[in-house]
């Protein structure tokens, strides 16, 4: 119609044209609006996602500042391992001259013992890989979408699970340097954290592990009662609620309250894999296969910073868990609960 007005002059396909390019940009508005009202409606279940979705869609969400290319990749993954050697050393310092031997601690442990994974079914395997993100990691070796689609992989995930190993391949991390807040200046390494990228394949594992273990930990009541992060029906909010409804009655009965706060720095990071690996067997009861898989999952791991199309030189954890990891909550429910 554009074409015929420009060709002829004739008002009829000026007129044909301006309504035409009304008609779609309302089409448009339209499937938009239907689009966005089905992704509402298919993650109302998921508030996270669904934050996301309002923030992007109101535009209220500032984007993250560009990673400085002052800093070459092994500044940063120099910095990274250097902050957490410097917080180790402060903690072994700190410890008093005599310590209590983690197996001198008294703990009952629960009658259920945790010594075996059960092997996963294809519905199960299913529902983990729809429940995944779609996104393709650098140490994937091909798209994501395409791995989804392979089924023989349920064969990797219970092999790990029945012999308690994990294939070394799904312990090598991508670190990709995150500004902590969008106000801080990205040209200071102090500014930024270490956000862990993961094969994809390994999170369908790790998610595996930590439903049986979840399941485990809540039969046997081992949870900490108030402990409200990386736990379902429990968030910020809960916890707040909580908080704000103590300091209420307190208040009624005429007490006076004080609120305590404390921040550990790079808490995930300085984990001890040999306090972890005694606790998991001394306090929660896990030995034989699963004890094995979790050794054989905290040890030989390696993580390399990826920044401004550079790598760095390949460093080994020796502390802590990937950010970014689905056992990385797990670790968090099991520190804060024994």
């Amino acid at each position: 119609m554009e074409r015929n007005w420009k060709k002829t002059k004739l008002e009829v396909f000026r007129i044909s044209w301006k309504e035409s390019s009304i008609a779609y940009r309302e089409a448009l508005k339209a499937a938009r609006s239907a689009y966005f009202s089905t992704l509402l409606e298919e993650n109302k279940h998921n508030p996270r996602y669904l934050f996301e979705t309002v923030a992007k869609l109101t535009k209220k969400k500032a984007s993250s500042p560009e990673v400085s290319k002052q800093h070459s990749s092994n500044d940063f993954m120099n910095f990274f391992t250097y902050k957490i050697d410097t917080i180790r050393d402060k903690i072994i310092t700190m410890q008093p001259s005599t310590t209590v031997s983690h197996q001198a601690v008294h703990c009952s442990l629960p009658e259920e013992k945790f010594d075996s994974f059960v092997a996963i079914g294809e519905e199960e395997f299913t529902k983990l890989v729809k429940s995944s993100k779609s996104t393709t990691c650098m140490l994937d070796p091909i798209p994501t979408k395409l791995l989804k689609e392979m089924h023989p992989l349920l064969n990797i995930i219970n092999s790990s699970l029945s012999l308690g190993y994990v294939p070394k391949t799904f312990k090598l991390a991508m670190i990709k340097p995150l500004v902590k807040k969008t106000q801080l200046d990205p040209t200071e390494l102090v500014n930024y954290r270490p956000i862990s990228n993961l094969p994809f394949l390994s999170k369908i594992l790790e998610k595996a592990v930590s439903s049986q273990l979840c399941s485990f930990l809540e039969r046997n009541d081992i949870c900490e009662d108030f402990q409200s992060g990386f736990r379902p029906y429990h968030s910020t909010e809960t916890a707040l609620i909580r908080v704000t409804n103590d300091l209420l009655l307190s208040s009624d009965r005429g007490c006076i309250s004080l609120l305590v706060l404390l921040d550990l720095s790079a808490a995930f990071d300085t984990i001890d894999h040999n306090v972890l690996l005694n606790r998991l067997k001394n306090y929660v009861g896990i030995s034989g296969i699963a004890l094995a898989w979790f050794k054989s999952y905290l040890s030989d791991r390696y993580q390399f910073v990826a920044v401004n199309e550079e790598m760095s030189h390949r460093s080994q954890v020796q502390y802590g868990v990937p950010q970014g990891s689905v056992l990385g909550h797990t670790t968090g429910i099991l520190l804060r609960s024994i």
